[in-house]
């Protein structure tokens, strides 16, 4: 069916790669190619979300919806900057350009900061995202009467603030090291729990989230929803659950001593960055493919057409449905 066609094909893909990954944990990779590979990633990101951005901002109309994709291409944006840093250093390093501790300390710090702010604000706002919708689908009156009109500015600068603070934890605590890989004090080990404890909160909230929205798309009448929408928030969601949460899984046996360090510290940090960046580069790509899927002479519509189309409010559906292209 055309609504499930998209989802069949991304899990596809998302296994395809989580089987990579179980292989690549085993493997010694050479460090060159990855770092490469890397930023190849993180440049197609940075170009989709830039570009995305630039037209949800300025050409599209906006609505509540909008405004979270807004603030999530934004933080997807902050943190392929952050890996992109890094990443170019470690490429410029292997290539024998070499540079003192002070300025590798430096480096580390400012790319710390962009993508813990950056993936830590990402993954609040695509769980909130989620998470709307389904209010939306189990009560409709109250999302459509009641939801406060500014309701997604202030959930937005709420995560901002709480992505702030969380990242402050883990970088000023914890001294900025990669908590995940080397045991640290007492109170980076309180700060890995707490973080480690909201991420699963977050992942449960996904999961949920997800089952809700598929079990309502061949449900609900067509005119109420926009089904579209729902398949690009379970894509996303699964792009997430597939490319991050292993790794992260991975840092986790690392950080207590389940795994040998030694052997694994360089898979691992290759298969968190390369993870981290699809999932954040993912985004756009995934609009623009489901916004074209199977719609009758989609490709003569603008791309500002399709995306105002998919992101509209449940009010907005007759609207969109009668205006002309």
């Amino acid at each position: 069916m055309l609504h499930t066609e998209p989802l069949f094909f991304i899990n596809v893909i998302a296994c395809i790669y989580f089987i990579l990954l179980l292989w690549l944990a085993n493997k010694n990779p050479s460090s060159l190619p990855l770092s490469v590979f890397s930023l190849l990633i993180c440049f197609t990101g940075l170009v989709g979300n830039g570009a995305l951005f630039i037209l949800l901002r300025f050409k599209v109309k906006r609505n509540q919806f909008i405004l979270y994709v807004i603030n999530l291409t934004v933080a997807d944006f902050i943190y392929l900057v952050g890996l992109s840093i890094w990443m170019l250093y470690m490429f410029c390093s292997l290539n024998g350009l070499k540079s003192s501790k002070i300025v590798m300390k430096h480096l580390a710090q400012i790319s710390d900061l962009f993508y813990n702010f950056g993936f830590n604000t990402g993954i609040y706002l695509l769980t909130v995202i989620g998470l709307e919708r389904c209010f939306a689908v189990l009560y409709p009156l109250w999302y459509q009467c009641h939801r406060p009109k500014n309701l997604a500015l202030y959930i937005s600068t709420a995560l901002w603030l709480l992505s702030a603070l969380v990242t402050g934890l883990e970088l000023f605590i914890c001294d900025g090291e990669k908590h995940y890989l080397l045991q640290g004090s007492e109170n980076c080990t309180n700060v890995y729990f707490f973080t480690s404890a909201l991420y699963v909160i977050v992942v449960l909230i996904m999961l949920w989230s997800s089952v809700t929205l598929l079990l309502d798309i061949d449900k609900a009448p067509q005119h109420c929803h926009s089904p579209k929408l729902y398949i690009i928030i379970i894509a996303s969601i699964t792009i997430f659950l597939v490319s991050v949460v292993p790794s992260r899984i991975l840092g986790l046996l690392l950080y207590f001593n389940i795994l040998s360090e030694k052997k694994y510290l360089v898979s691992i940090f290759f298969i968190t960055s390369i993870s981290s960046a699809i999932n954040c580069s993912a985004n756009p790509y995934i609009y623009i493919v489901v916004s074209k899927w199977g719609g009758k002479k989609s490709l003569k519509r603008s791309l500002k057409y399709m995306l105002e189309n998919i992101f509209k409010e449940p009010t907005e559906s007759q609207t969109m449905a009668t205006t002309p292209m």
